[in-house]
């Protein structure tokens, strides 16, 4: 099932109304590089129950309290200076901030916190006066690895602010009393139970082609992988902060369901998608054309392992001009994995290492806007859908 099925989209405008206040529950080129890793650009230092009780139901007293998010640090409830344990400390209380705020005075970066969100500091001239503590203040950047329906403590919404004294940076903040600004993809990603941040990322030009820009649209960073799957690099480096476009974030989550769903060995699972790359602000090689690597909703494919200890990977099991009859157990799953993907819609544009060369160590996969292609050498074929099968026109 994709995520253009009924279900699906269900599920995605109930999770789209956690987003509302008041309702708030518990929580490339073919051979790209290196995808973007980005450092966190922050840690320059280290870094009513008015009610009437039901008596024959459960006291509404004794109901589970929200989760109001880990303590002790920026973003954190608190009750006064004491509760935010770090120099500098600032707690803004009720009615300002809803069962309190740790905040900071700053004047461009705030510290960070192993066990908590990033943090950014806000510039004053976009706060309530309550808030405002210097040049700027310190709060947590919006985190669906900690608050995973609305990104935020109850009470508080995810708004885009800039930052002070640097104000052409903006990032997604929790801020108290605010109607979150997400949209309905980030509830959908929320909905599959991806770990994320919303971000947003300033566009860009490629440095052999200033004329041209790259922007993504709804930009997150998965974080921590795809519910249990990680994101590596085809080396094995970790890769927990990946940036893509919101749209093709949940296409790689829906690769890895599809794998998940169809890998073939009983009692195991997938435990890794190795990839070479998402976001790149480029050229597609020899032409004046940006890759949708520049927009963010492409990545490539270089292989998954499994948790029997196997690996498929194209460099090594892929069959050239197999065309559906694979000699190996791992490239005829590469090979059938990639055709389900593109039949279900879950990428429209498919490389597969038959397009080219420059493809034989992965699948490039994105979501060009009103692509239906999937490239091998061979014969072209047109289906009655309008699909295309056959030779690309470009390499990417």
């Amino acid at each position: 099932m994709t995520r253009f099925d009924v279900p699906r989209t269900l599920l995605a405008i109930l999770a789209f109304a956690l987003l509302l206040p008041g309702c708030y529950r518990d929580p490339g080129d073919s051979r790209s590089g290196p995808p973007e890793f980005p450092e966190d650009d922050d840690d320059d230092a280290v870094d009513d129950d008015d009610a009437v009780d039901d008596d024959d139901a459960v006291d509404d007293d004794d109901a589970a309290p929200e989760w109001d998010g880990p303590l002790g640090f920026i973003g954190s409830p608190c009750d006064s200076n004491a509760d935010c344990t770090y120099d500098g400390a600032i707690c803004v209380v009720e009615p300002d901030a809803p069962n309190g705020v740790c905040t900071a005075s700053c004047d461009r970066y705030c510290d960070d916190r192993a066990g908590h969100p990033t943090t950014f500091c806000v510039e004053a001239a976009g706060l309530d006066p309550a808030l405002r503590t210097g040049d700027g203040s310190c709060f947590s950047r919006c985190d669906f690895s900690v608050f995973s329906e609305t990104g935020c403590r109850p009470n508080y919404g995810c708004v885009a602010e800039a930052r002070a004294n640097e104000t052409n940076v903006e990032k997604f903040v929790c801020l108290p009393n605010e109607t979150s600004e997400l949209g309905a993809c980030h509830a959908e990603l929320a909905a599959e139970g991806i770990m994320f941040e919303p971000t947003i990322k300033a566009p860009a030009s490629p440095s052999s082609h200033p004329n041209l820009t790259c922007s993504i649209a709804d930009p997150v960073y998965i974080l921590d992988g795809v519910n249990g799957v990680d994101l590596l690099y085809y080396d094995g480096t970790v890769t927990d902060r990946v940036l893509m476009s919101c749209e093709g974030a949940l296409s790689v989550a829906d690769t890895i369901a599809d794998v998940q769903a169809n890998h073939g060995f009983a009692g195991t699972s997938v435990t890794a998608m190795l990839h070479i790359g998402t976001y790149n602000c480029r050229v597609i090689s020899g032409t004046n054309v940006l890759s949708q690597h520049s927009f963010g909703d492409a990545i490539d494919i270089y292989g998954f392992e499994f948790g029997n200890g196997q690996t498929y990977t194209l460099v090594d099991d892929w069959q050239h001009d197999s065309f559906g009859n694979q000699s190996t157990a791992g490239g005829q799953f590469l090979y059938d994995s990639a055709y389900r993907w593109f039949d279900a819609d879950i990428w429209n544009y498919v490389l597969t290492p038959d397009y080219n060369a420059a493809h034989d160590n992965h699948f490039h996969v994105d979501l060009t806007p009103g692509g239906n292609f999937i490239g091998f050498d061979g014969e072209p074929v047109f289906l009655p859908t309008g699909r295309y099968f056959g030779p690309g026109p470009y390499v990417d």
